[in-house]
This record gives structure tokens, sequence and C-alpha cells, in this order.
């Protein structure tokens, strides 16, 4: 826990992440009450390699979703993972490296001083993110401000840090890759000035990337769109 008594749970989603996850989860700060591992569809080693590190580490708490859409699971691993996250504060964040958990100890103390109870990470301007990258997570964000009048820096942060008690408000559906646009919007829909950006700086990847990222990106394009005119249809 913090110093002021405040409890923290990580919530980290996995698939073949075996050749890492013993590292990462190490190098874990000791402020993190748990560490919530979701292993997705993994056909490496990963889930038993899990299921062993608890048996020495307390604080592991190794769950399984194998759920896919389409063959992707991440939003499955993610919902299953905030569901059974227990303390006050809950960090989200890629089992890949390139996300700091270092950090979320100065962002929830930031969140508390201005008032915020969930945050997203943001990533850019970073010059070490690949171009195409960039150039995607601006188009997605010119989209989001357009349909939904959220200006975001970085639409596809993996890193999030939040509230518990605001965990249920973010009507979480999507098992896919399209759960990181739909748990921004959400929770700016859910929760207004009490949402917020922090700046963080990505590190370096440990393991392969399982993004195929003109199909990734394709697919957010179209599920902001549809999600934004599906909700005004439904209202009508």
């Amino acid at each position: 826990m913090l110093s002021d008594g405040t409890t923290v749970s990580l919530v980290m989603p996995c698939r073949n992440e075996a050749s890492h996850i013993a590292q990462l989860i190490e190098q874990v700060p000791s402020f993190y009450d748990e560490i919530v591992v979701v292993s997705n569809a993994s056909t490496d080693n990963t889930w038993q390699t899990i299921q062993d590190l608890s048996a020495d580490n307390k604080r592991l708490v190794p769950l399984k979703d194998d759920r896919t859409i389409r063959g992707i699971g991440y939003g499955y691993a993610h919902m299953t993972g905030i569901a059974a996250a227990t303390s006050e504060w809950i960090v989200c964040l890629d089992a890949d490296g390139t996300y700091p958990s270092d950090d979320s100890a100065a962002i929830i103390n930031w969140a508390k001083e201005h008032d915020k109870s969930f945050v997203s990470c943001n990533r850019y301007p970073d010059p070490s993110i690949p171009a195409k990258l960039q150039f995607g997570v601006k188009v997605l964000c010119v989209e989001i401000r357009l349909l939904y009048g959220l200006k975001l820096s970085d639409s596809l942060s993996g890193m999030w840090v939040f509230k518990r008690s605001v965990a249920p408000s973010l009507q979480l559906t999507e098992g896919d890759w399209n759960l990181s646009p739909q748990i921004k919007i959400s929770a700016w829909e859910a929760l207004g000035d009490e949402f917020s950006e922090y700046p963080i700086r990505q590190k370096i990847r440990l393991g392969e990337t399982k993004q195929q990222y003109f199909r990734t990106g394709w697919s957010h394009l179209t599920w902001i769109a549809k999600n934004r005119f599906r909700r005004r249809k439904a209202s009508e």
C-alpha cells in the first residue's frame, strides 16, 4: 500500500509472455498490494509459469480467461482482472514491459490532489515510438474528438489508473483490442471532469508484439464510429 494507507492492485493481461513474465513480476514495486495476472489464450508456458510463481509470491493472483474475438482476448483478460481486483485503486498495464508500473504511486497521488478518479496515461509525444503508430493514434484521437467531444492525446494507451469504485460505471463490453478506446470514452462519459490524462514515458518492449497494426487500427476506427452512431440510434 501507499504511505497514506491507500491499497493498490496491478492488473496485467498476458499472452505468451513466459520468457519474461517472471522478470516483470519481480520488478513490480512493493506498494502494490496484489498483482493480478490474467493469461489469455496462451500457447506457451505462461499459465504454468504464473501459477508456479504464485506459490512463493503471496501478492500474485494468477487467473485464466481464454475467451477471444477473432483470436483476440485482450479486453476479456482486462475485464476478468478488474473484476478480481480488491484494492482501492487499480492500475492496468500490458505485460510487455513498455509501461512504467513504478510511476503509479505518483499518478495516484496526483489524481487525489486533482480530484480525478480515472487517469489514462499518455505516451506522446515520444520520438522512440514509430511514426506510423503515432500517426494512427492521432487519426483515432481526431475521430474521437469529432464524434464524442473528448480531447485525447493517446487514444490507445494501455495503462490506466482508476478507483475500483468507478469500475461498474465503465460498463465494459469489448473483448478484443477495442476495450482500449472503449474504457477511455466510457470513463469520460461516466465521470466527466474526474477523467484525465497523465504523461508517462514508454519503455522498451519485451517479447513479440501481438498487434497487426493495420488490421487493429481499422478495427478501432470502425468501432469508434459504430459505437457512437449505434448509441445515438438507440436513444432516438
